[in-house]
């Protein structure tokens, strides 16, 4: 599993949060008080350092690595 936490920016993880709680480019935008092109860079960013296509597929690494986290905390 990619080690998301070195992987991406601080502010990629916060799109990418956003991305996981089901936000539009538009509502991460306002949320982050950026620009929908500055938002659109960094899902294409994030989608490109995660190796996936699209923005579910990177929701579901992003999910397993929480998941991955979750487990190997409580060890």
């Amino acid at each position: 599993m990619r080690n998301i936490e070195n992987l991406l920016t601080n502010r990629e993880k916060d799109v990418l949060e956003l991305l996981l709680n089901g936000k539009t480019n538009t509502q991460i935008a306002k949320k982050l008080t950026l620009s929908t092109h500055t938002v659109k860079y960094y899902v294409s960013s994030i989608l490109f350092k995660l190796k996936v296509k699209t923005r579910v597929a990177a929701a579901v690494v992003a999910t397993k690595y929480k998941m991955q986290q979750t487990v190997l905390n409580k060890k």
